[in-house]
């Protein structure tokens, strides 16, 4: 499992490099890992995208570390959703709708739909599995 950051300040590479080391984490080619967790780190391209589509919109969160910028949730599940689009990853659908169950009570269908119609569903086969994640996100929503 990894965590993705996108770099947003005007830190580089060789800075969050001697950060992480810091706290223990080797860079592994363009991952970080750590001895002691299973999680890796990975920084993704900046600006960070959804199926191509730059984001530019984000949540943000306090932290005793201070503010973090994070992708909006329903825009963390259409990201998972297009995983499952373009490369049939199950999984990643699977994430996307324990998401969406687990805050369905702060999580509107309109707000999840409107991230999902960004989403390319040219080819046959994407169009048929936006099919599937809608409906198993609706039902998510729904207590299903």
């Amino acid at each position: 499992m990894d965590v993705d950051f996108a770099i947003t300040s005007d830190a580089n590479r060789r800075q969050i490099t001697t950060a992480l080391k810091e706290l223990g984490f080797e860079p592994k080619g363009r991952i970080f890992v750590h001895p002691d967790t299973e999680y890796t780190v990975d920084f993704v391209a900046e600006p960070p995208s959804i199926d191509r589509e730059l984001v530019y919109e984000f949540a943000e969160i306090q932290t005793s570390f201070g503010r973090f910028r994070v992708l909006k949730l329903e825009d963390a599940i259409a990201d998972r959703v297009a995983a499952f689009l373009h490369w049939s990853d199950s999984e990643a659908l699977d994430v996307a709708q324990r998401s969406a169950a687990a805050a369905r009570d702060r999580l509107t269908w309109e707000r999840i739909d409107a991230s999902l119609q960004k989403l390319d569903t040219k080819l046959p086969d994407s169009a048929m599995r936006m099919n599937i994640a809608r409906g198993r996100l609706r039902r998510a929503l729904d207590g299903k």
